[in-house]
């Protein structure tokens, strides 16, 4: 393990030489300590008692129950990232996009966030890139990028994120559809084969830790069968030169603000970005 995973480095907000080289051999960086388990604490509260997460959250348990995986209904989407809220002070801080711009050469901009609401009993993800969905969206390269923040403890149990060590190197993966608007994920067939090259690996994650991965790093999760949630926090990312030659979705072209270097406090309860 390296010396960022071990926490040694964990405060630094800029990724080094030999970090940003893992990056690209492995398609992912773990960070781990990145945020302070005390503002996951207050990140935990306001997503618990929000009435929108909590209806959404209370669809995927029930449609988790019944005969599809809808895998989509468990995260909560939202663009508006232009304000020092809450959540902006997680994906706009200088500890993430410090990293993606030594990473990737260049500014990088919020393309949108989500919350992953993953109670127990909720279904996981199939193996997908997230390029098979934003390259429709008008993203002409695959430089783009997710970073999955843990709220809660990420375990094998709850289930932690997984990702295919160096499966970024792909190049553009065909995807199937298994449940119209609720489970996608590339083709079962060529998943096969992949799993035999490249090795698996579960990222387990402590609160506050957080993982760095290309947009085209096959990952997935399994469902939750555990009494513990796992809520996460992710931030998507797009380069200023990918800016995206359409809209889709009401997702931003490039847009220059300012990156937050302030820590979540008790003063960001109810600083809430605008959902809608």
């Amino acid at each position: 393990m390296s010396p960022l995973a071990e926490g040694g480095m964990a405060n630094s907000p800029k990724a080094t030489g030999e970090e940003v080289a893992r990056f690209w051999r492995d398609g992912f960086l773990v960070v781990r300590g990145a945020f302070s388990t005390h503002e996951m604490d207050l990140l935990r509260e306001v997503i618990r008692h929000h009435a929108g997460m909590n209806a959404h959250a209370q669809r995927a348990r029930a449609r988790s129950l019944g005969p599809t995986r809808p895998s989509f209904d468990t995260i909560f989407v939202w663009n508006d990232d232009g304000g020092p809220d809450i959540f902006s002070k997680v994906t706009r801080s200088r500890r993430v996009v410090d990293r993606l711009e030594a990473i990737f050469d260049d500014e990088v901009y919020v393309y949108h966030n989500k919350v992953a609401l993953k109670y127990p009993g909720v279904v996981g993800f199939s193996y997908h890139q997230d390029y098979a969905y934003w390259y429709n969206m008008g993203n002409l390269f695959p430089d783009m990028a997710s970073v999955f923040i843990a709220v809660d403890r990420a375990t094998r149990e709850n289930g932690c994120l997984r990702l295919i060590t160096g499966s970024h190197r792909l190049g553009r993966l065909q995807h199937i559809e298994r449940d119209p608007g609720s489970d996608s994920g590339v083709d079962p067939e060529r998943l096969e084969q992949i799993v035999k090259v490249l090795p698996e690996e579960p990222i387990e994650m402590e609160p506050g830790d957080m993982v760095l991965f290309h947009c085209n790093t096959l990952h997935a999760s399994d469902d939750n069968r555990s009494a513990q949630s796992r809520i996460a926090v992710l931030g998507c990312y797009n380069t200023r030169h990918n800016t995206p030659y359409k809209s889709a979705h009401g997702h931003p072209a490039f847009q220059a603000y300012e990156r937050l270097g302030e820590p979540i406090t008790e003063r960001d309860l109810e600083n809430l970005p605008n959902f809608a």
